[in-house]
């Protein structure tokens, strides 16, 4: 609409009076806008509608009505001006709470809008689709049947039902689906709604599906105003089915053993069967109605509601609760309740089974009972097999089998070695200070103890005093016992005490919980025995390394012993070897002076008798070991000083040096007494016959070696002595051998020719006889030092020294041929005198031969460590049985100086080389000597 822009005031002024009235007179509301967006005109309906007056002409409209920036309002207004061409359409706006139908017309100068407010028809409109959507979403079939018994409507549902499309049905007679007889029935009650004030009526038919099939189904009907009838139908096929089932399970319900039940949602029984009363022992109707908590305790309701919640949530099919059932005479039934909800018209109930678990739960109470019971078993053996403590375990028995059986004490006896008293030896339970200290008869036929070692099988007592076997002991009496358990530890024929176990309260006992204590018994019984044969193992072990580390002692001490020269020496070896040694604390040597006995050498101990006296002069019965050894001559031991009545006096002493055990061995050489050794263990029971004699061998030798100190000063003397006369021979006989050699070779060349052959043999004869003299200097050098201390041992070339002793054998018996193979160039260790050592070999081949042309062979083999040579011959050989005395002391003589110096010497040699010579038969006879040396 556009209006004249220019003209008069007064024209101006006709045309807004005439454009108000024609505004006024539309029905719709009306505001014009300018190009600004500006207010220029409101009738009255658009002031009613905004709820404005006509202030805000002039005003932007986006100011006015904040609410409609950026919606569709200013969207479409904004399209309107931009493509001047008009627009419609309808929004809510919220301010207002309204819808509004608009349409907008353009101009070049502004905007004119017409609109109305179309809240009430958006309203009836969606309420119509809600009604249409809730008719064809229902699971119902609906209908309409009009006066001629067509069908004037029907939803999807109803449709889907019969199995035709909707269209099928529209128009069509009802008695496409129901009889005639349905027919008659329904046209019946359509009479009765009409003529009485019953405003529904239902009935149940049987419907005929498109396929021919037939369903159950439930129509509620009521008429319209129209006169036409609408229904509702329900397919109760299942229910019907549900009905006849729900019959079965009452019948089921009422006939099985469980208790069955339902609670409603405000917690009381709404079904009971009948086994749910005799369980409870209430009848059906004081349980209905009744909440359920007069017959359970308050938590399991809320465990039951939260099971349900579960159930509900998807987490669980259904719940499970183990409880005590409270019955009405007051005593309480173990049983399961499983639980599960189910839908009643107040809410949410729960229902479920409840079923007498009593005998299940003492079932498996025995069978937790037994598996403890194994398990208890498995560790007491298993500690039986790792400890050493014994009392440790017969203490843990005792308190495992109180606690597994859940009795008030228990107890292990230990059978006295006078076989007339049982020991409390561990327990639980009983009175402070009674372990370790109570007794009971063994032999009293009224203890309960001495009947079970009587017995042959385990004693069970349910109520002591109704018991006609015993009413004993005091022991069990005085703790107010009345039932228990009790058998033997160890064998039958044999055994070593009794385990127990007791209550006060009067109990009958399985067979499952005797035979745990039987087999508890066993485990103590197998762990005494297989300890105490321990601890004999361990005192022969013992006894053992005692008696071993003496024979050490006595290989060690006879090597060093002797090598010592003085006897303090050997004193402070012998404390110490035996101070370190395992079996021993300290030792000490004393001897007697002034009438005591003293201290020479100790070890492992420092000035042990520094505030005892050990006098010769105490009476016999208070003398210790030391002091009887010295006065007796014999030795003397106490195995045991805490046990040995005569070593009471010296029993702390004993503990403050921590000993157990304590011996004296007398030092006696030929008789003489040369001391005591006295020893300290912190065995007990130690010094055993074996030891015993081990150490009064020891006692031998040590008194022999002070002995030996002496008579080796003396033979040392000795030897000195023969040594200056050695070397006074020698040097006598040397010098006169030189002059003669001098004399004799003044001669050469002065005498005539039959003499001079006489000179030659004397001055060779000479010669050799100096050889020998500084030879028999070597050589007393090796046999009587035989320490190689001043030995020179180096490298010689043995085929050098083979081929050059072999020239000098041949030339001294030209008879003999010698066959040399072919010698490797090596070193051997060896000094000046291997020539000696090869010439007696080589000799003695050729010299002892019978044979007028005897036959000699040599050979040299080395490795890698050793060389060989080999001297063999053809002479008649060497009998097995003088073999090993050919190279005895004896076997040789110096009768033939030039000849050697017997194989005793050879050997003596070839030992200070570090090698060795053997013999054995040669093939096809005679005899091979074999040198040995080392390679150098």
């Amino acid at each position: 609409m556009q209006w004249p822009a220019t003209g008069g005031i007064s024209n101006m002024s006709g045309i807004h009076d005439s454009r108000d009235e024609v505004f006024e007179r539309v029905d719709d509301a009306f505001f014009a806008l300018d190009d600004a967006w500006r207010f220029t005109y409101l009738n009255d309906r658009a002031e009613e509608v905004l709820d404005v007056d006509q202030s805000v002409v002039g005003e932007s409209v986006w100011d006015e009505f904040e609410a409609a920036v950026d919606t569709t309002f200013q969207y479409e207004y904004e399209r309107a001006m931009e493509t001047q061409e008009s627009v419609s359409f309808e929004e809510y706006y919220p301010p207002l709470d309204s819808w509004f139908e608009v349409t907008a017309y353009p101009s070049e100068t502004g905007l004119s809008v017409y609109f109305r407010d179309v809240t009430e028809r958006r309203e009836r409109e969606r309420e119509l689709e809600r009604y249409e959507t809730i008719v064809e979403t229902v699971h119902e079939g609906i209908y309409v049947v009009d006066e001629d018994g067509t069908f004037a409507m029907v939803n999807e549902a109803y449709a889907e039902m019969l199995g035709y499309d909707r269209t099928e049905l529209l128009d069509a007679s009802v008695s496409t689906v129901v009889s005639e007889e349905t027919v008659q029935r329904a046209a019946a009650l359509y009479d009765e709604l009409v003529e009485t004030e019953r405003e529904t009526a239902t009935m149940t038919a049987t419907l005929t599906r498109k396929d021919g099939g037939t369903l159950v189904a439930e129509a509620t009907f009521s008429l319209l105003p129209t006169g036409e009838r609408v229904g509702i139908v329900r397919d109760i096929t299942e229910e019907q089915a549900r009905e006849q089932k729900l019959e079965l399970f009452e019948r089921i319900v009422e006939t099985v053993e469980d208790g069955v039940y339902a609670i409603s949602d405000d917690d009381r029984f709404i079904v009971v069967n009948e086994a749910l009363c005799e369980m409870t022992g209430y009848d059906r109707e004081e349980l209905l109605g009744k909440k359920p908590s007069h017959i359970r305790d308050e938590w399991i309701g809320e465990r039951a509601e939260e099971l349900v919640a579960e159930v509900l949530d998807g987490e669980r099919e259904e719940g499970a609760i183990e409880f005590d059932l409270n019955t009405k005479g007051g005593e309480h039934l173990s049983v399961e309740a499983r639980v599960t909800p189910f839908s009643i018209t107040q809410g949410t109930g729960r229902c479920g089974v409840v079923r007498d678990i009593s005998e299940r739960k003492e079932r498996e109470r025995e069978l937790r009972d037994r598996i403890r019971q194994q398990q208890v078993v498995t560790e007491l053996g298993k500690q039986a097999l790792e400890t050493q403590d014994i009392d440790h375990l017969m203490d843990e028995a005792a308190r495992l089998v109180a606690e597994t059986l859940d009795t008030d004490y228990a107890k292990v006896l230990e059978l006295t070695d006078a076989g007339d008293e049982l020991l409390l030896r561990q327990g639980v339970g009983w009175d402070e200070g009674i372990v370790g200290e109570a007794t009971v008869s063994a032999v009293d036929r009224d203890s309960q103890a001495a009947h079970t070692l009587d017995a042959t099988h385990p004693i069970v007592v349910d109520d002591l005093t109704t018991e006609t076997r015993f009413s004993g002991p005091d022991l069990l009496t005085d703790h107010d016992v009345r039932s228990g358990i009790s058998t033997i530890v160890g064998p039958t024929g044999d055994p070593w005490g009794v385990l127990g176990t007791h209550d006060t309260a009067r109990r009958e006992f399985s067979q499952h919980e005797v035979s745990f204590v039987q087999s508890v018994a066993n485990i103590l019984g197998a762990a005494i025995d297989r300890h105490q044969g321990q601890e004999e193992l361990r005192r022969q072990h013992e006894r053992l390394s005692a008696i071993s580390d003496i024979d050490s002692l006595v290989h060690g001490l006879s090597e060093s012993m002797f090598g010592l020269s003085t006897q303090e020496d050997i004193r402070e070896l012998i404390c110490e070897r035996l101070a370190d040694s395992d079996s021993y604390e300290f030792a000490w040597i004393g001897t007697v002076e002034d009438g005591d006995v003293v201290v020479d050498a100790e070890a492992g101990v420092e000035d042990y008798l520094d505030d005892v006296t050990l006098s010769m002069d105490d009476p016999p019965g208070e003398q210790g070991p030391a002091v009887r050894a010295h006065a007796t001559g014999e030795m003397h031991a106490v195995p045991d000083v805490e046990t040995d009545p005569r070593y009471e006096e010296w029993r702390e002493h004993a503990r403050e040096y921590g000993y157990r055990a304590a011996a004296s061995i007398p030092l006696l050489d030929d008789g003489e007494m040369c001391g005591s050794l006295n020893l300290y263990s912190a065995r007990s029971e130690a010094f055993s016959d074996e030891e015993r004699e081990a150490l009064q061998r020891l006692g031998s030798i040590i008194a022999y070696a002070f002995s030996s100190v002496e008579r080796d000063r003396e033979l040392q003397r000795e030897r000195n002595r023969l040594e200056f006369m050695n070397r006074l021979l020698r040097h006598n006989l040397l010098n006169s051998l030189n002059v003669v050699e001098a004399r004799l070779e003044m001669l050469d060349g002065r005498v005539d020719f039959e003499v001079a052959t006489h000179l030659d043999t004397a001055l060779g004869r000479t010669r050799e006889m100096i050889d020998f003299v500084e030879t028999i200097r070597k050589i007393t050098k090796v046999i009587g030092e035989n320490d190689g201390v001043d030995q020179e041992l180096g490298p010689i070339d043995i085929q050098e020294a083979v081929e050059t002793r072999v020239e000098h054998a041949s030339d001294r018996h030209p008879e003999a041929e010698f066959d040399v193979a072919d010698l490797p160039s090596v070193d051997v260790v060896a000094d000046d005198l291997l020539s000696e050592v090869l010439d007696n070999v080589l000799v003695n081949a050729a010299q002892h031969n019978p044979h007028s042309d005897p036959t000699v062979w040599v050979d040299v083999t080395a490795t890698d460590d050793e060389v060989v040579v080999s001297v063999a011959d053809d002479g008649p050989g060497i009998p097995d049985e003088q073999k090993a005395d050919i190279f005895r002391r004896e076997a040789k003589t110096f009768d033939d100086p030039g000849s050697g110096f017997g194989l005793y010497l050879v050997r003596e040699i070839m030992d200070s080389y570090g090698g060795e010579i053997t013999v054995e038969d040669n093939d096809p006879e005679g005899a091979r000597f074999r040198l040995t040396f080392q390679r150098a």
